[in-house]
């Protein structure tokens, strides 16, 4: 029996028994950063593991666009499977599919994937993925819609494995008439919480705050080589260096958010979009926490080898009036940290507010309220095509 090539579904083969190779061209539309990762991953591996599926002779070709998606909201706008389906039909796919870093829910539970088999468009929600190897796991669902898809309205479940192997994971009734397939989660907001501090990467918050880095190593440096410093640290007990640790990161967490403007605000008083918010505030408290405790380490470390190399024992001896051991290293490190941690606060001003939200918010950082980061058409897109 033919598959007839339609506008809805233009799939490349003939007939079954035509002996020509079939040729399946999917689309992944990722947004900047892990989810790009994802994809680029998915385009290597997936062709190998769904050749001849579901018939012999068929190939599956993937082509990676990694943009900035577009949306105007979680359940209300443009839904990205819409995006992915005109996108399909510009580019000519057989299937395209949406890679997103923001959270979507259905019925108050993490989306974590869906489908619509006339549009021949899927969404995957990388934040709802598990947090030790979404890779992994997105290679797994992926592979899954693209055979529910391929399969059609036949009633094949490819999916089901999955499901039953996962939990938490579940396939549930779409309440929209051309969503075909629906799966979320049943672990609520703190999945998504996770994922989305996960999408952030805020270790390496760090490496995007240049100016407060370079004021906080500047104040390490005046510190290390300062008698006074010395004197204190020897002199202050264990009790008031916890209480400098947790002063110097609330003050930088504190002016971070202030300064720039990191706390948003609902536009309105729908309870989604207050839900959605809090979500976001959540997960920029919690970037900036992990990020900004990394940073303290580091710098703690760096601190300790320094003072260790630099301080002359016997000089550190005649300012404290006592033998130096290493605990007394480890407190002028200590003590230098927090000093260094309130002196990066002050220059995190000099950063601009988009360096810092990026640094903060992730790859694809969110303004509220603001249209300021519309992209221009179709620019900036970076294209890698797997076959």
């Amino acid at each position: 029996m033919a598959s007839q090539k339609t506008l809805d579904r233009p799939i490349r083969w003939e007939a079954e028994d035509s002996g020509r190779e079939r040729v399946v061209a999917v689309g992944l539309l990722a947004d900047p950063g892990l989810p790009t990762e994802i994809g680029q991953q998915l385009a290597e591996e997936l062709p190998n593991m769904l050749a001849d599926q579901p018939r012999d002779g068929m190939r599956y070709s993937f082509t990676v666009v990694s943009e900035t998606l577009r949306r105007s909201g979680d359940a209300r706008g443009e839904r990205l499977i819409d995006l992915a389906a005109e996108r399909r039909r510009r580019e000519g796919w057989d299937m395209a599919i949406c890679l997103t870093d923001l959270p979507v829910y259905n019925d108050g539970r993490p989306l974590v994937a869906e489908l619509s088999q006339d549009k021949g468009a899927a969404l995957l929600v990388v934040p709802a993925l598990t947090v030790l190897h979404p890779a992994e796991q997105a290679r797994d669902i992926v592979a899954g819609l693209i055979l529910e898809w391929a399969a059609g309205h036949s009633g094949d479940q490819p999916l089901q494995r999955l499901e039953d192997r996962v939990t938490n994971l579940h396939r549930v009734e779409p309440d929209d008439e051309d969503i075909d397939l629906r799966l979320t989660r049943s672990s609520g907001q703190l999945q998504m919480l996770v994922g989305m501090v996960w999408v952030n990467r805020p270790w390496r918050l760090v490496l995007g705050l240049r100016s407060a880095l370079a004021a906080a190593l500047a104040t390490a440096a005046f510190g290390l080589v300062s008698s006074p410093v010395w004197q204190v640290s020897a002199a202050m007990s264990t009790a008031r260096l916890w209480v400098a640790t947790v002063v110097s990161l609330a003050a930088i967490g504190g002016w971070l958010i202030l300064n720039h403007a990191l706390w948003q605000h609902p536009a309105d008083n729908d309870p989604r979009e207050r839900r959605r918010i809090r979500l976001y505030n959540a997960a920029t408290l919690l970037t900036l926490a992990i990020g900004l405790l990394v940073s303290y380490l580091a710098l703690l470390v760096g601190d300790f080898l320094t003072g260790w190399f630099v301080v002359v024992p016997q000089v550190f001896s005649n300012a404290i009036g006592r033998p130096v051991g290493f605990t007394d290293y480890l407190r002028l490190a200590w003590l230098v940290s927090s000093l260094a941690t309130i002196g990066g606060a002050l220059g995190s001003g000099l950063e601009s507010t988009d360096t810092v939200r990026s640094a903060t918010w992730g790859t694809r950082y969110r303004k509220a309220g603001s249209h300021r980061r519309k992209r221009r058409a179709d620019s900036g897109s970076q294209r890698v095509g797997r076959g």
